[in-house]
């Protein structure tokens, strides 16, 4: 390692140091100068200074990039590693719940103590409106500023992830919302007429994402095998709808039992009669949940849609997303393993499924004591 402490170019200006940071990846000699010091003796201890972290491993490079600055780079430059709504999501956190507290100090300045006191500032008025900000929703801002932060570390900007060595708060997780079983027969019971029944039938007989139920199309089923393929998804990005692949293991094909089944083929039959009714006014989207005249639906109706279902049928308030959680939290109680809940939900992992729902009854875990003690006799 070399490193060398240069003269003032100017009368009166300042001394500075350049130091050999050895061959880059295509064999070119890089070299850092940092500059600023009165005197020669500052720029030989600074320079010292630098050589002994070299030799730690422990150096960075000064950089005047601030964290507004390194993060709206570092955005961009995940764009083809993340599927589009999350790279929109990570876009808008980081605009409305980092930048405004951590961007304008200098990168290399950012300190665990400046992650602590920005959660705490999160918590306390971090919404747009002046209310506090959920834990969740901090967790998951930490989590996108410790990503990135561990990329700067990775590049050589920063020696350490100050993020990584901050406790995230701590919380009660939220309970999920669902349906019982009753809940959920009777709502489809009341709506066992209603032209959108097969939509609300597949989606609590499968637990389908809103943006999977809105990118279904007929291509995608096969209802003599009885097999149901997850090949896209429609959402939102940027107020635009979008057409994305879904990540590997959100693609899945799943075996639609014979009420799933039936229920499509009548949905079916019903959609070949408006196509009979509109003739050359119809429109071949090809998408199993159109209108009328055969318009594929806003991803966001689909939302609306629900709503209004649920207010007409008189069953407990929930969320389009919570027929998601009722089917895998009633599959969960009726003794499916949880492996096979989670191929059929898409999770990356089954400690997803897991954590995700842990509020399932006692009861659950009493049979499944009472189950393996039965193994050993009365």
């Amino acid at each position: 390692m070399k490193g060398s402490v240069r003269k003032p170019r100017t009368e009166g200006g300042t001394w500075s140091y350049r130091l050999d940071l050895g061959l880059d990846d295509r064999g070119r000699r890089r070299q850092q100068e940092v500059g600023g010091f009165r005197t020669k003796k500052d720029a030989q201890a600074a320079l010292n200074e630098a050589l002994a972290d070299r030799q730690r491993g422990t150096y960075a490079p000064p950089s005047k990039a601030t964290v507004q600055s390194f993060l709206d780079e570092w955005h961009q430059g995940v764009r083809t590693e993340l599927a589009l709504t999350a790279w929109t999501n990570y876009g808008q956190i980081i605009r409305r719940n980092i930048n405004p507290y951590l961007g304008s100090k200098r990168l290399t300045d950012l300190s665990p103590i400046d992650v602590k006191r920005w959660h705490g500032v999160l918590l306390e008025s971090g919404r747009r409106d002046g209310g506090a900000l959920s834990v969740a929703s901090v967790k998951l801002a930490h989590r996108i500023l410790r990503r990135a932060l561990a990329d700067a570390v990775r590049w050589n900007l920063i020696v350490t992830n100050p993020a990584a060595a901050t406790r995230v708060p701590k919380g009660e997780p939220k309970e999920l919302t669902v349906w019982s079983a009753d809940d959920a027969r009777r709502f489809l019971d009341a709506l066992a007429d209603d032209r959108l029944i097969g939509l609300w039938t597949l989606a609590l007989h499968t637990g389908l994402r809103r943006g999977e139920l809105a990118g279904l199309r007929w291509s995608d089923v096969d209802l003599g095998a009885g097999t149901l393929t997850v090949a896209q998804q429609r959402t939102t990005a940027n107020h635009q709808v979008v057409i994305t692949t879904p990540k590997a293991k959100s693609q899945r094909q799943l075996l639609l039992a014979p009420a799933t089944i039936a229920a499509l083929r009548a949905h079916l039959n019903r959609q070949r009669q408006e196509r009979l009714a509109l003739g050359p006014d119809w429109t071949d989207s090809g998408y199993v949940f159109a209108d009328e005249a055969g318009v594929e639906y806003h991803p966001h109706r689909f939302t609306k849609m629900f709503e209004d279902a649920v207010k007409k049928t008189g069953v407990p308030k929930i969320r389009l997303h919570d027929t998601r959680h009722t089917m895998a939290s009633l599959a969960l109680e009726a003794g499916v393993h949880p492996k096979v809940v989670q191929e059929q939900l898409g999770h990356s992992a089954i400690a997803v499924t897991l954590d995700t729902y842990s509020h399932v009854p006692q009861a659950v875990k009493r049979d499944s004591a009472d189950k393996i003690a039965g193994l050993f006799g009365d």
